[in-house]
This record gives C-alpha cells, sequence and structure tokens, in this order.
C-alpha cells in the first residue's frame, strides 16, 4: 500500500482559511483560499474544532460539502 493511503487528514482553519493537514505534519499540506467567516457557524466551529478524515474517498467528499 502507498504511504498516502495509510495516511489520514484533519481539515481546519489556518490565518482564517480551511487548511489541510497530514497526520504527523505540523505544517498544513494545503490551504484552500476559501474564508471559514463565510460557511454557516456550526461549519465554523467544527473546522475550529478540525475534522478528522480518514481515506481521500472521505476528504473528497468533506471538501464537496464545505466548498459548494
Amino acid at each position: 500500500l502507498c504511504m498516502l493511503c495509510m495516511l489520514g487528514f484533519l481539515l481546519g482553519v489556518r490565518d482564517g482559511k480551511i487548511a489541510l493537514w497530514k497526520d504527523g505534519e505540523s505544517a498544513p499540506w494545503r490551504i484552500f483560499p476559501y474564508p471559514v467567516s463565510v460557511l454557516p457557524q456550526d461549519t465554523q466551529q467544527q473546522l475550529k474544532a478540525g475534522i478528522r478524515i480518514d481515506s481521500m474517498e472521505d476528504l473528497d467528499r468533506v471538501l464537496e460539502n464545505l466548498l459548494s
């Protein structure tokens, strides 16, 4: 299995934007150009707490829901 397939992710907030961390990394893997402030309050709170994502499929689904 490839290492990326075995890693999980954490979706959260960095500098007011949606950010994605790979497990074990201290710096975001990617920062999306979408301000968290435009999202519903409950979604903002979930992102601030961190949303655990365990697969690429889940990552795609969560991002699609957040950014659509």
